[in-house]
Order: structure tokens, then C-alpha cells, then sequence
């Protein structure tokens, strides 16, 4: 045993004998006095006391510090003790002592001054009571950790993984227990002499007392929180049939724009957080898990990413993530908020929580899905196409009216039964009749080449653990399905989450992993647009049964016979990825105001993708081109993509965290963070092409004859056949640090600062670290001049103002030269290349950030929410430049451009019913209501063209105004431009258009040859819109009633343009290619003089040659080409622009909770069915005629709308 003995406790010494027995008298006396004084003492002392959750250690500490008195105790029997709270104002130290040490069993005496701590009861004559009980949740689970406090003495203890508590204290009058859990609404319960106590906690209507912010750097009461970040829980937004989080985000976030521009399984969607802070970077958000910032697993080209035309089907850095695993979700949106990611965190930060262990007996959840997919049919409002009948009957006229077809690359249908006609294959009964046939074929190309899908997803977790060692794990499963046939993503996770901590130390272990295999058809193929834009009076099959095959041709090769379906069996797109990322994080107090932590992560990734096209495609059969040895550049067997990428990471971090409560009443508050950091992010790659591959022969490659020169000189001296190799590494290293002081919970001020280097920026030291700041301040004016206004639950204002930075991972202070493998006979010497430009004068975007919110609860919380004012400018943007060729590249970067972003936030909670019974039972009825809404306006405001640069101007193509991807001072990002129309041609029906009229012809071309191109293109176009909405947002409602509960959300988007699906582009100059259909509105079309009064639809051209080469599309009569044709003009006329605002109905769900009764009887804790419709509508524009919003006509292809799907959930745990 361990004794603590202080030095001054007297000691017994000897003495002469003859004065032995005169110094006994004299002890026994004075130790007779000291006992005296100390007990008069005792009850004199006046103790005041406010610890909370303690050890008796600390209290003895205290209790030493106030009263000078010597305590004398067993070290190893205080140590079993659980820490415990208390408070106690002016009290007796007799009082403190009984009160403290009785409800642990423990006792006290007084010898020589010294107050001995002894186990057992206290031996002083008083009577003592014991309480005892136990707390669980609505759902009857037990709650481990609840603080129970006795009212008025608030002596306190916790409860323990099953629940149940104890306590004891000396019998006193009006006792009242207090019970209060982070999350759960405080409950007071009155001692009435019961045996045992039964509570039931529910949660907390005031969700603003309770919410904990997670900013990866810190964990923070929303009550202390001074920047702009937005908390959602994953239960809240989690939807069954959608498998990666970043969707469940649609209409959630105020400020965040979502655009998902293809339903094609895997397709992630394109976030914006507070508009765009870059031109040339990525824009995307940066993904946090835990504390460590997440990849993409491919290094995508930000020009790629960028372009809302781009359908991204690789994955990004959260597509290997389990939602099931996910606790919550905070958006940092503001400089103050991000400032400690650094130059990463330009467009913003999404923080994810992933769940951890609770202290508890394990619980084993099981939750699976299975999900219904509806394919496309030719009866949705969005497929608005001409049926075989429509379609012949435009043949019919064509030829009927002498039509002259040229480039007609398949003679199928009524023009072949025709053709058959003409030349006396057929006679006139079998000419009837095929075209009776045609008529009706209606052959259904979305059922051929799509199908309605089943998907299931199944997750397996188990938690539980004690108070010093918590446990999370999960397996995880899902298999999703395509509706276009051939298309497939499975995805197999896992995930541990190990939490730890014993006395001064923490500790934390997380892991993650997860295979992938995606699988797609080609691009090339382009299998949707295929279905949407072929006749339905072709067959796919034969009446036999057989596959129709018809004759295609194109400008390199003769025919080739093509069937889709061939096509698609005989090509593919098949990725796999896998992926692992590890965190460890250790933490020590060393003081209780003082704590270090150190966190090391390392995470790595490989994706491997494989593109290939057997020798029986029509892919390879253009490569053989007329299959001459000249000209064949693949003489035997199909080809091979192979596309290999490994991605590593690794991120070292040390932290001290300081906060301290200073003054006489600890009103003012201390807080500080310094923090080093070390990042290392690598990318490396390797691409080839292989030709001759015979995929059905083992996947070998087959040698070609030497005499093929073709194949070697084109094919085989190309990069892509000789295999490119690319690395990228990029490292930064960071210091940071954050100073906050708070006073009296009412006024709150904080500083965050960061510098940070990176290898990529110039060689200059002002300009290779950059300090990265914010301010950020709260005024809680509800705990100060409205502490007496009862309907205002919580009013706070917050605003911030920072910098922020941004860099191009592309570019580089150096030159780099890559060596090629090239050899040149004629010198003598290998081949090299300018891969990076040197740029050592490339300085940081910054982007200064304003932030102002207001934070508001009334009614009882039955209204809150907050409101939201941001305003962003970014100097020294990145804009491209056009140099001249000597330098070895066309285009340098550099800082030129100027970029405002301005908008409003709302986030509203209404709570207009809540019945549900305060002993947390779930009978009553309510309803809640969470509208959404964020506003972004963005404006270029300065860029290299506004500056007069005639060599940039006229780079622009016009195709780039159509896009909108030129930046134009004065105009929003995306902006696009488009044809001004004028009407249609009474004499042919051909469209007319502004500044491009016949008549006018040598008037113009003499104004537009004087003119810069730019201004030719502005002459003739003008501004359509924006291609990205500037409002959007959701109402989220859920009703709830007993067991039963049904929430639906829907997402709303404003101001931004669309094109309508091309109408005339397909078909050219002259007339629809035979095996083309059309677009049902084309049935309006102009047939007559006159019909231009009543319809913008074009004529049928029947002349041959006509329009096909207009005065202004040629070097002749135009410097400037302002188009190819008339008709491209009129798929891009302002004629054939439309809103592109939409209110969705993005899910809606029912769901039972089992009875717990049920459920107790089944050995389970609780379970609960859910059902689901995700994308159930849209209301949109009627002038799209059903075209999907998110379908646009400047894509070169036609995506797959955003398919509904129909989910069943279930969940049990026991």
C-alpha cells in the first residue's frame, strides 16, 4: 500500500525516563487540544466548490489548497473511484466531506490534525439515503455516461454501460435529481423514497444548445461558433438508392450549387460552394475525412473537371466511402472556416465525421437496400421523338419532292425501300407493303439498349466497448446497375475505427478501404445518344429473330455492316480501383489546460481502366480505313487501351491546444493552437495503346507484317503506342496556428493564420509562402441585451473577413523538358519536348472573403435558422496567355484576372407541430419543415481581354462563345452566347439570322474584315445566359406520427439557360440522314409560302449544295468564320435557348419504426422498414417539352437523364 503522509504529523520521541511519565501527560493533552481545534475547525471552514466530472483526487487537491488541512488516504482505493461532479457555495467543510465521500463508501476521521480517508460508511450518527436507477432513450437502450446531479447540492455521478446509476448522501428534505446527455433534453425527476428510478431521455428540441461543429483542426460548440460553416447529420440526409454521399447533398446546403449532368450510374455530380474563386483551377470542393484531407483517385485535368459538359465516370475522392459509415457533415464555406486547409481550400472544405464506438455491450446493425431503376421509354415527357409513321412521312416528302441525298452513309428504311424501287429489285405490291411495315415498326431502341435495373446495397456493423477502449466496424457491399445495358459499379468497403484513452492519453486508430469495379461501354459508342437519335423505322432484328445488320458508311471507309447491339458486345470500358487510407492520432494532456496531439495519415489508391474494341467493330473497322497496307492502321485484331494510375498520400501533423478560464469568476476565456504540418501528394501514370488484340484468343496480342507502313509509320511512332509514363508530386509544408478569446459566453473573437510553401509556385520567397488569415468574431446577444425577451430562445451575430489562396498543380517555377523516346536518323539524336514552361514569376491567387450571419431562434425553438451575407473577390486570377510558338508553347499562365462572388443564405426550421409526449413517448403528431435556400452571383471583372490583348482576342473560336467558354469581363463565368434569330425564309423555310443576311452580304463582310474577332462574334451573337444556376435550394418536410413517419425533400434551381436538344445539327445542310430520327416538334415544320407566319421550324432543304457554303463561313468573303452552316446557327439561335429553372421532387419516403415491444420479443433493440422514390418529377419550362434540365443541347452528346428509382430499406439491430 501507498501512503501519502505529510512531514508535519507529529512524531513520538523518547525522553529521559525520569521525565517520561510528565511528557506523557503533556502529549495526551496537547493531541486532547488539537482535537479540539481541528474539530471546531471543521465545522468553521467555509468551502466553495464548482468541479465538474473529477476525480476524488482533484477534490482532495481542492479541499487541501482551501482549508490547509492534511489529508492521509489509500492512493490505489481513490483510484477506483469514478470521477464525479460538484458544487458547493459557502458550505461547511464537515458538510462537503459527508456529502462527497458518503456516495462513494467512503469515510473520514481526524487524528493529530490529519483527516484520515478510510473505506466504509460514515461512522457519525447520521442517516444516509441511497438512490438508485437506471436511464435509457425512447428506444429502451440503455445510455451509458448520463450526468445525474443532485439539485441544490449538485453532487454528482455518471451512469455506467448498462445505464444504471447510485448514489448516496445523508438524509435531507426535497430531493430532486438532475439527468442531462449531450443530445437529449434535461430531465428533473423528484425522490419520493422509490427503490429505483426509471428515466427516459428523448431528444433535444434545441438543437442549437447541442450541435457540435467538426472542422478537421478543431471541434467546436455551435454556440461559440464565429464562421460560416453549415452541420447537417448524415441520418438527416441519407436516402435509399443513393449510394455516394455527395448526392444526398442536393438542395441541403445553402450556397452550394449542384449540377448532375448525366444519370449514368457513378456519375458524380459538380458542387460549387459559394460560386468560383478560380478560372483556370479546379473548382471543385476539397473532401476531408476526419481530419485529413481526401484525393481524387485519378489526377483529372481541372479543364476537364471545369467543363460542365464533362460526365465524370472515374470517381472522386469519396466514391469508395459507405454513407452507412458517416456520422455527419460540416461545410466550411467562409475564409475563417477553411483558412487552416491553406491553398486547397479555396473552393471550400466538406468535413466528414465518420461514426465512432459507443461505451456499451456490442450492438450489431444490419441495414440493406434493394433499389428498383426505370430505363428510359419513348412514352416519357422527355423523350419528345418522332414515331416510324413521323419519320416516313418526312421521307415521304422528301423524295416526293426530288430530294437529292448526299453523304448518306446507310440506305435503310423507307429511302431503301425506295431506292430497291427505283432500280427494280422490288416491284409495286412489295414496295406497299415494306412501307406499310416501316410505318408501324416502332422499333423501341431504349428497350434494346437499356433495361430497368435492380441494384442492392447491405452493410454490416458492430459497436460497442468500455469507458477506456470504443470500437467501430463495418463491412460494406453495393451493387449498382445501369439502365443502359452493359453498365455496372460494385463497390466492397470496410472500415475500423478504434478510440481509446486512459488517464492523460488519447489515442485513435482509423481505417479504411474499398475495392471497385466499374464497368461502361465506350464513349466512342455513345450508346444513349445512339438510342435517342436513330429512326425507329430500322429494325434491330431480323423476323427471324436474327440481328439486323445495315450497311454504314463513312468518309474512310466504303461500308461496314453495323448493329448497336454488336457493337456493344464486342467493346467495353472496365475500371478497377482499390484504395486504403489509414489515420493514426495520438493526444496528451499534459496539463488540464494544456494538451499535444500528433496525427500521421497515409493513404493509397490504384486505378486501373482497360478500353477495348474487338476486330468485329465498326471502331476498328475505320482504323482499316480501305485496308490497304498504306493506309491500315490495324491489319489484324481490335485495340487496347490500358491506362494504369497509383495515387499516394501521406500527411504528418503536430498540434498544441491551450484554453484556460482566467478572472475571479472565470468569465474570460483563453483558447490557442499552433500546429506544424508536412503534406506529400504523388500521382503516378502509365498509358498505352496496343493494336492487334484478340480478346477473345486469351487477350493476346497478334505480331503485323512489317509491309503494313501504315500501322508503323502513323500508328506505332505515336506516343499513345509507345507508352506515356507521368508523375506529379506535389509537397507543402505548413505552419498554423489560432488564438480565440471569449468573455462571459457573450462576445467571442478568433484569429486563424496559416503559412504555407508548396514546390509548384515561383522561385521567389514572397511568393512560395503565402500567409493564409482570418478574423472571425460572435456576439451572443441573447446572454446579453436580450436576456429578458422570453419568445427570442437565441439570437447571435457572427462575421469574419480573411484571405485565402490558390494554386495550379500544373505549373512550375522550373522548366521541364521531357525526353522523348523519338529517335531522328538524320541527327543523330533523341527527341525532347517542353512538358512544363517555366513560370517563376506565377504568383498565389488570393481571394479576400467577407462573411456576415445572423443566427436566430424563437417560439421555443419552434422557428430558427439563420441568414447569411458573403462577398468574395479574387485577385491575381489565372488566366492563359497566347505567346508565340518559339518560346515551345502556345500558351503561358498567368495572374490577370479578377473575380467577384456575392450572395445571401437562408436556412430556416420550422417546427409548426410537435404532440410528441414529454415522458418520450411517440404517440403525439409532428411535423417539421426545413427550407434552404443560397444565392451566388459571380462576375468576371477584369481578365487579359478587357485589357485590350488583340493576340488573345483572336484565339477565341465561336464555338467557344457557344459553350461559353470565354471569361468576358463584365459577365458571369459559363456565360454563353447565342444566334440572333430572325425568321424563316418565305421562298424555302431556311432559317434567317441577324448580321448574317444575303442580302446584306457585302456590307457586312466589309464591317466584319475591320473588325477583331471578338467583335465580329458579339455582332452577331448575343448573351444567352449562364450555364450555372445562381439560386438554388430545398424544402425538406417530415411528418411524423407513433411509429410512422414520412419525409420528402425537394430541390429547386434558378437562373441559369439551356439549350434545347439539337434540332437541325444532326442532319446537316441539306436533309435527315436516312437512318436519323428527328424530334416530334419537327412535324410543325415550314412545307409552304406562308408558313412562317405560324412556325419557327425550318424547311426540309431539297436542293442540293444549298447553304451548304454561305458567304460568311469561309476565308473569301470572312476574315472571321462565324459558323458552318445555317442550321448549326439555328440549334444555337436565341430561339432555341429556354429557362433551365426546375422544382424536383428529389425523394420521398415512408417509414415504419417496429414496435419495440415486437422487437424485444425478437431479441432485437430496434428495426424500421423504409421505402423510397428518389427523382420521382420535375416541373420545368414548357417550352422543353419534357427535355430533363439537367440535359443540355451544347453537349455533344445526349446524357442520360436522372433515372427514378424506387428503394426498400431495412435496418435492424440487436
Amino acid at each position: 500500500m501507498k501512503k501519502k503522509r505529510d512531514d508535519g504529523i507529529p512524531v513520538r520521541g523518547t525522553c529521559v525516563k525520569k521525565w517520561f511519565l510528565v511528557m506523557k501527560l503533556i502529549c495526551v493533552f496537547t493531541l486532547f487540544l488539537l482535537f479540539k481545534v481541528s474539530a471546531n475547525g471543521l465545522a468553521q471552514k467555509k468551502i466553495n466548490l464548482d468541479l465538474e466530472r473529477v476525480s476524488m483526487l482533484e477534490i482532495i487537491q481542492e479541499l487541501r489548497q482551501q482549508t490547509g488541512y492534511k489529508f492521509f488516504f489509500n492512493h490505489n482505493e481513490l483510484k477506483k473511484v469514478k470521477d464525479v461532479s460538484v458544487k458547493f457555495v459557502d458550505e461547511e467543510l464537515e458538510r462537503v466531506l459527508d456529502v462527497v465521500l458518503g456516495n462513494v463508501n467512503l469515510a473520514y476521521r481526524i487524528e493529530q490534525g490529519v483527516i484520515i480517508i478510510v473505506p466504509g460508511k460514515v461512522k457519525d450518527g447520521k442517516k444516509e439515503v441511497r438512490i438508485a436507477g437506471s436511464v435509457t432513450d425512447e428506444k429502451k437502450h440503455p445510455l451509458p455516461g448520463v450526468t445525474v446531479i443532485v439539485k441544490g447540492v449538485t453532487l454528482g455521478t455518471t451512469t455506467d454501460v448498462n445505464g444504471r446509476f447510485s448514489l448516496t448522501l445523508p438524509k435531507m428534505e426535497n430531493v430532486s435529481l438532475l439527468f442531462s446527455f449531450i443530445g437529449m433534453e434535461t430531465q428533473e425527476v423528484k425522490y419520493t423514497g422509490q427503490d429505483t428510478i426509471r428515466v427516459v431521455m428523448r431528444e433535444s428540441s434545441e438543437q442549437l444548445e447541442e450541435v457540435i461543429v467538426r472542422t478537421g483542426y478543431q471541434n467546436i460548440d455551435k454556440r461559440k461558433l464565429t464562421s460560416a460553416v453549415q452541420t447537417i447529420k448524415m441520418d438527416d440526409i441519407k436516402v435509399a438508392g443513393m449510394n455516394t454521399i455527395d448526392q444526398m447533398l442536393e438542395g441541403r446546403i445553402p450556397g452550394m450549387i449542384f449540377m448532375q449532368n448525366s444519370g449514368q450510374v457513378g456519375a458524380a455530380p459538380k458542387l460549387r460552394i459559394r460560386g468560383t474563386s478560380t478560372v483556370l483551377g479546379n473548382r471543385e470542393p476539397l473532401w476531408v475525412l476526419d481530419g485529413v484531407v481526401l484525393t481524387d483517385p485519378v489526377n483529372v485535368d481541372p479543364a476537364q473537371i471545369n467543363d460542365l459538359d464533362f460526365v465524370n465516370l472515374l470517381g472522386n475522392a469519396i466514391s469508395g466511402l459507405n454513407p452507412n459509415d458517416i456520422e455527419q457533415i460540416d461545410v466550411l464555406k467562409d475564409a475563417s472556416a477553411t483558412a487552416l486547409y491553406g491553398a486547397k481550400a479555396g473552393n471550400g472544405v466538406i468535413v466528414i465525421t465518420t461514426k465512432k464506438g459507443k461505451a456499451g455491450p456490442p450492438s450489431v446493425t444490419y441495414s440493406g437496400t434493394g433499389s428498383f431503376t426505370r430505363r428510359p421509354r419513348y412514352s416519357d415527357r422527355a423523350i419528345y421523338l418522332m414515331n416510324s409513321k413521323e419519320r416516313v412521312d418526312v421521307s415521304r416528302e422528301l423524295v416526293e419532292r426530288g430530294v437529292y441525298y448526299s453523304n448518306v452513309d446507310s440506305w435503310v428504311g423507307y429511302e431503301a425501300v425506295v431506292q430497291d424501287y427505283y432500280n427494280g429489285a422490288i416491284d409495286y405490291k412489295e414496295y406497299n407493303r415494306l412501307v406499310a411495315y416501316y410505318e408501324t415498326l416502332n422499333t423501341d431502341w431504349f428497350d434494346i439498349v437499356c433495361q430497368d435495373v435492380f441494384s442492392h446495397s447491405h452493410t454490416l456493423s458492430l459497436s460497442g466497448g468500455s469507458a477506456n477502449i470504443r470500437y467501430y466496424a463495418s463491412l460494406g457491399m453495393s451493387d449498382e446497375n445501369g439502365a443502359i445495358k452493359g453498365e455496372n459499379n460494385k463497390r466492397y468497403s470496410t472500415t475500423l475505427n478504434l478510440t481509446a484513452n486512459y488517464e492523460r492519453f488519447t489515442a485513435r486508430f482509423q481505417l479504411q478501404g474499398n475495392v471497385s469495379s466499374r464497368n461502361y461501354n465506350p464513349s466512342e459508342l455513345g450508346v444513349l445518344d445512339y438510342a435517342y437519335n436513330m429512326s425507329r423505322a430500322v429494325p434491330a432484328f431480323n423476323p427471324d429473330g436474327s440481328r439486323y445488320f445495315y450497311q454504314r458508311a463513312s468518309s474512310t471507309i466504303p461500308v461496314y455492316n453495323f448493329n448497336v447491339l454488336n457493337e456493344m458486345d464486342n467493346s467495353g470500358d472496365k475500371t478497377k480501383g482499390s484504395a486504403i487510407n489509414m489515420q493514426a492520432h495520438v493526444g496528451y494532456n499534459v496539463i488540464d489546460d494544456l494538451k499535444l496531439e500528433g496525427t500521421l495519415s497515409y493513404a493509397v489508391s490504384n486505378t486501373n481502366q482497360e478500353i477495348y474494341f474487338t476486330e468485329d467493330t465498326y471502331y476498328v473497322h475505320k482504323l482499316r480505313a480501305d485496308q490497304t497496307e498504306r493506309n491500315d492502321l490495324c491489319p489484324v485484331g481490335g485495340e487496347l487501351r490500358k491506362s494504369d494510375v497509383r495515387s499516394t498520400n501521406w500527411m504528418a501533423r503536430v498540434q498544441a491546444n491551450y484554453t484556460k478560464n482566467v478572472g475571479i469568476e472565470g468569465k474570460h476565456n483563453v483558447s490557442g493552437s499552433a500546429g506544424l504540418e508536412l503534406n506529400s501528394q504523388r500521382y503516378d501514370g502509365f498509358n498505352i495503346t496496343r493494336r492487334g488484340y484478340h480478346r477473345d484468343r486469351g487477350k493476346l496480342f497478334s505480331s503485323v507484317p512489317q509491309t503494313y507502313t501504315g500501322y508503323y509509320n502513323q500508328f506505332m511512332a505515336s506516343a499513345n503506342a509507345l507508352g506515356v509514363i507521368t508523375e506529379n508530386l506535389t509537397n507543402s509544408v505548413a505552419w498554423y496556428a489560432m488564438v480565440g478569446y471569449d468573455y462571459d459566453n457573450r462576445y467571442m473573437v478568433n484569429l486563424h493564420i496559416r503559412g504555407e510553401a508548396s514546390n509548384l509556385f515561383g522561385s521567389r520567397a514572397n511568393d512560395r509562402m503565402m500567409p493564409i488569415w482570418a478574423l472571425s468574431g460572435r456576439w451572443n446577444m441573447k446572454q446579453d441585451i436580450l436576456k429578458s425577451v422570453d419568445w427570442v430562445d437565441d439570437m447571435a451575430l457572427r462575421g469574419s473577413f480573411g484571405y485565402q489562396g490558390n494554386m495550379l498543380s500544373n505549373q512550375t517555377p522550373n522548366m521541364i523538358i521531357r525526353q522523348e523516346a523519338d529517335y531522328s536518323g538524320k541527327y543523330g539524336e533523341f527527341h525532347s519536348k517542353v512538358a512544363h514552361y517555366p513560370n517563376p514569376d506565377l504568383r498565389w491567387e488570393k481571394t479576400a472573403s467577407t462573411n456576415v450571419t445572423l443566427d436566430f431562434s424563437f417560439l421555443k425553438n419552434k422557428i430558427n435558422g439563420s441568414v447569411s451575407w458573403y462577398y468574395k473577390k479574387t485577385r491575381d486570377a489565372f488566366l492563359t496567355k497566347t505567346i508565340s510558338e518559339i518560346n515551345g508553347t502556345k500558351q503561358y499562365v498567368v495572374n490577370s484576372g479578377t473575380l467577384v462572388n456575392k450572395g445571401i443564405e437562408v436556412s430556416l426550421n420550422f417546427t409548426p407541430i410537435n404532440r410528441v409526449g414529454l415522458d418520450g413517448g411517440k404517440r403525439g403528431f409532428v411535423w417539421r419543415i426545413d427550407p434552404q435556400l443560397g444565392q451566388v452571383l459571380n462576375e468576371l471583372v477584369n481578365n487579359a481581354i478587357n485589357n485590350r490583348n488583340n493576340v488573345l482576342r483572336d484565339e477565341i473560336e465561336y464555338t467557344d462563345m457557344l459553350s461559353g467558354d470565354v471569361d468576358i469581363a463584365g459577365e458571369p463565368l459559363n456565360t454563353f452566347y447565342s444566334y440572333r434569330f430572325k425568321g424563316l425564309s418565305p421562298v424555302d423555310g431556311s432559317p434567317i439570322f441577324y448580321g448574317a443576311e444575303d442580302e446584306l452580304q457585302e456590307e457586312l463582310s466589309k464591317k466584319y474584315n475591320n473588325m477583331e474577332r471578338e467583335d465580329v462574334f458579339l455582332e452577331v451573337m448575343e448573351r444567352s445566359g449562364r450555364r450555372e444556376p445562381y439560386l438554388q435550394g430545398g424544402i425538406s418536410n417530415y411528418l411524423g406520427y407513433r411509429n410512422f413517419g414520412l419525409s420528402f425533400n425537394l430541390a429547386y434551381s434558378l437562373g441559369n439557360k439551356i439549350r434545347l436538344l439539337k434540332l437541325c445539327t444532326e442532319y446537316g445542310t441539306t436533309n435527315p440522314n436516312p437512318s436519323s430520327n428527328l424530334r416530334r416538334e419537327f412535324v410543325n415544320r415550314w412545307r409552304k409560302p406562308g408558313d412562317e407566319e405560324h412556325t419557327n421550324i425550318p424547311g426540309l432543304n431539297t436542293v442540293a449544295g444549298t447553304h451548304a457554303s454561305p458567304w460568311w463561313s469561309s476565308g473569301t468573303n470572312m476574315t472571321h468564320r462565324i459558323a458552318s452552316n445555317i442550321y448549326e446557327m439555328y440549334d444555337n439561335s436565341d430561339i432555341r435557348v429556354v429557362s433551365g429553372n426546375y422544382l424536383r421532387l428529389s425523394s420521398l419516403s415512408f417509414r415504419y419504426n417496429v414496435d419495440d415491444r415486437f422487437c424485444k420479443k425478437l431479441g432485437l433493440k430496434s428495426a424500421y422498414i423504409n421505402l423510397t422514390g428518389t427523382n420521382l418529377f420535375t416541373i420545368a419550362h414548357k417550352k422543353l417539352r419534357g427535355q430533363d434540365p439537367t440535359q443540355s443541347g451544347s453537349s455533344p452528346n445526349v446524357n442520360l437523364s436522372v433515372r427514378p428509382t424506387y428503394s426498400c430499406n431495412l435496418s435492424i439491430t440487436f
